[in-house]
């Protein structure tokens, strides 16, 4: 992986997945593993993080160390019909298709005004709590395994003001009370460089990756803000946040890379990303507006690497194994030359996705992704 970021083909394209509390354990069952109940997830996201051994046998190359939760933070458990995090956000279990999931349906500051964040109880990024037992996570990690090393520990900026405002109360201040969303952005980007500061202090000497928390600027058909306003009144938190945090890795690893996440069509402003000094762009979502992976390679591929790229909402789920191979063979020939890719699906797998269609994915980077990829 540190080879491809380098923008050098390695000996193959790095393969990463991660996955939702159902998918893993169907994915669990599938290939013969007996069920490790102490994989659970531990926030509304239903993330989790299997066993290294696990990882090992899948040929994932890259793991995730993250913060532990705070210390006066109710305990989320899978199942549960609601939940309140450290921020005052309510979610509230639904079901579909895609299995169970959690929506934000409980907002703290939807009514706010200025002067209620000053009295706000904001989550304090200085507990103790976060980091404890951080360091030594990661030197075993780093000493006993082989795994790429991705830490991600910030809060997110504009997703955590749509939290906490609502999406439609954020869009209604952004026009028509900008002092108030700047004042809520500015903390927030105070809380998200203060937490990388002390995950960091905690365990960045041993991290080849620093991802940001997603902060999703796309959707299918555009940016969700005109680019002018994302460039007036979104990018200079994201400026100072990318700044900052990538300046503290660099101090711990002179060749660190920092990742972002940003879903949906966001080409208009990745030339903003790359100014902002992001070095791997995640997710690379295919099938939207402008976001063709041949174009992104060509523009960007000198400057930005690319983590992604596997759809998820119809290849992945509703695809054939053999179709899903043929997506693989054709992201990694349009994303994959010349180094700067790490193929991955584009966010957590959910629970619809069959097993053997994950398979499918990592089996075509073992058997096709091999460099030179001029075969594919």
């Amino acid at each position: 992986m540190i080879k491809a970021l380098e923008h050098q083909e390695p000996d193959r394209v790095p393969f990463d997945c991660r996955f939702t509390y159902e998918a893993y354990r169907k994915l669990e069952k599938t290939l013969g593993y007996p069920e490790d109940k102490t994989i659970v997830p531990r926030s509304p996201d239903l993330g989790v993080t299997p066993s290294i051994e696990f990882l090992k046998g899948f040929n994932v190359d890259l793991y995730y160390i993250g913060l532990n939760s705070w210390k006066n933070e109710p305990s989320f458990y899978f199942g549960a019909e609601t939940f309140q995090d450290a921020w005052g956000v309510g979610f509230k279990k639904i079901s579909s298709d895609s299995g169970t999931e959690y929506f934000n349906d409980s907002h703290p500051l939807s009514q706010a005004t200025q002067k209620d964040l000053e009295k706000f109880a904001w989550p304090d990024p200085d507990d103790p709590e976060l980091t404890a037992g951080l360091q030594e996570r990661a030197a075993y990690l780093s000493n006993e395994t082989d795994f790429a090393l991705v830490g991600k520990f910030s809060s997110s900026i504009f997703e955590q003001a749509a939290a906490l405002l609502g999406m439609q109360q954020l869009y209604v201040d952004l026009a028509q009370d900008p002092d108030f969303v700047m004042d809520l952005f500015n903390r927030l980007t105070d809380i998200a460089i203060k937490l990388n500061e002390v995950g960091l202090k905690a365990c960045g000497q041993y991290l080849h990756i620093l991802r940001l928390a997603g902060d999703d600027m796309g959707s299918q058909r555009g940016t969700l803000l005109n680019p002018k306003m994302f460039r007036r009144m979104v990018k200079p938190f994201f400026e100072r946040l990318y700044h900052q945090s990538k300046a503290l890795f660099l101090k711990y690893n002179p060749k660190g890379k920092l990742m972002a996440h940003t879903d949906g069509d966001v080409y208009p402003i990745i030339p903003d990303y790359c100014e902002m000094g992001l070095d791997v762009l995640n997710p690379v979502q295919p099938y939207v507006a402008e976001m063709e992976h041949e174009k992104l390679k060509t523009e960007f591929g000198d400057r930005l690497s690319f983590h992604g790229g596997i759809d998820i909402q119809n290849v992945l789920p509703f695809g054939s194994p053999q179709v899903v191979t043929r997506e693989a063979i054709k992201v990694m020939k349009a994303l994959g030359r010349g180094g700067g890719y790490i193929l991955s699906p584009t966010h957590y797998l959910l629970a619809d996705v069959p097993p053997e269609n994950i398979l499918a994915m990592r089996d075509a980077v073992l058997k096709s992704g091999n460099y030179p990829l001029s075969g594919l």
